[in-house]
Formats: structure tokens, C-alpha cells, sequence
């Protein structure tokens, strides 16, 4: 746990993490209410469950940013990493403890988002689904950039997979959707399986090239 606490603290100094955070949520504030505006103006009715969770599929961007700054940050200028693994340097453990700060840090500002989204549409069912899905999909985010080790190609990749390539194989292998990580954003009944397998494979994947390769 001291270790996670060091990681946390970590993440916390990190201002680049702080103005993602804001800026996803001041984005999330305008898609939603801007939503709920136009439900307004074209029937007078609540836009409903799908409108609740159709900002999260351009804020999501955010929470990719912000897994991919979390993870980069060691690797930066400066070199962090050879640091942090002298003081811990058991390479799994260390894993570990990224990721659960990395969600701890993730979870209320995933809950203020979903929260934000949901509630100007009238659907709060979906806030526990929506602040699981973009708390998952920040860690996923983290463990593909943990590999890649430079932030603007793990965010270029990642933002490609998920407003490039995603919305090509939903249109042309419909079927397969439900097996898409990001799925659960429009569709968390459908999709949350895919997210939380993809989420999983990413981080053991993660540890296992981190516990290898050399800092």
C-alpha cells in the first residue's frame, strides 16, 4: 500500500493531468447540455438512455489522454523510471501499484464525467456503467502506453483504434461489436464483457513486457 500511496502522490503532482481531467469534464458539460437542448427544442421530451451516454463517446478521448499522460510520465525527460525502480524494485508489485493508483485517481473524476452526462438527459441508471467504463478504459489506455513509452504515439494509437478504426468495423462487421473495448460507451449491457476483457489482457500484457525488457 506505501507503494501505491507513492504512486498516487506521484500522479497527483502531475499538471498535465489536472487540466485534462478539467477540460474532458467542461466538454462533457457542453455535449450534454447541448444534448439536452436540442432534445428540447425538437420534442419537449428526455433525451433517454442513449443520449445520456452519447457525450461519453467524445469524451472518452479525454480519459485515453489521460491514461496515456499517467503512464508516460516516467519516461519523459528526466528518466523517473530507473528512479522509481531503484526504490521498488520489484517490477510486478510496482505494476500493480500504478494501476491501482491510476484507478483511485481515475474513479471520482470518471464519476463527476458520467454524472455530468447522464443527468441532463434523465438517465441515472447509467452512471455506475458509464463511470466503470471510462475508469476501465483509463487503464487500458495506461497499459497501451506503458508498451508504446512516448505519449503522442500511444495517444495517436489509441484515439485511432477508437474513433478510426472502431467505427469502421461497427459499420462493415456489425456483428462483431460487441467485441469492441469501447462498445460499452454506447451500449454498456452489450459491450461491458469487451471492455473489461480488453482491459485485462492489456494490463497483464503490460506487466509481463514491463517485468522483462530493461528501463
Amino acid at each position: 500500500m506505501n507503494t501505491a500511496r507513492a504512486e498516487l502522490s506521484k500522479l497527483l503532482t502531475l499538471p498535465s493531468l489536472r487540466r485534462t481531467a478539467l477540460l474532458t469534464w467542461a466538454a462533457t458539460v457542453l455535449l450534454a447540455y447541448g444534448y439536452a437542448y436540442a432534445s428540447a427544442e425538437s420534442a419537449g421530451e428526455p433525451l433517454g438512455d442513449d443520449a445520456g451516454l452519447a457525450p461519453l463517446g467524445y469524451t472518452q478521448a479525454g480519459f485515453l489522454v489521460f491514461g496515456v499522460l499517467a503512464a508516460t510520465s516516467e519516461y519523459q525527460e528526466g528518466d523517473q523510471i530507473r528512479t522509481t525502480l531503484l526504490a521498488m524494485p520489484r517490477r510486478l508489485p510496482l505494476q500493480a501499484a500504478k494501476a491501482l493508483a491510476l484507478a483511485a485517481l481515475t474513479l471520482p473524476v470518471a464519476a463527476a464525467t458520467a454524472v455530468t452526462s447522464t443527468l441532463p438527459a434523465d438517465a441515472p441508471a447509467w452512471m455506475p456503467a458509464a463511470t466503470a467504463y471510462l475508469t476501465l478504459t483509463t487503464l487500458l489506455a495506461a497499459a497501451v502506453a506503458s508498451l508504446v513509452r512516448r505519449a503522442v504515439p500511444a495517444a495517436i494509437l489509441l484515439l485511432g483504434l477508437y474513433f478510426v478504426a472502431g467505427p469502421l468495423l461497427r459499420a462493415r462487421f456489425s456483428a462483431g461489436a460487441a467485441y469492441l473495448p469501447d462498445t460499452a460507451a454506447l451500449d454498456p449491457s452489450r459491450g461491458a464483457a469487451a471492455t473489461i476483457a480488453w482491459t485485462c489482457a492489456a494490463l497483464t500484457l503490460a506487466a509481463s513486457v514491463f517485468r522483462r525488457r530493461d528501463a
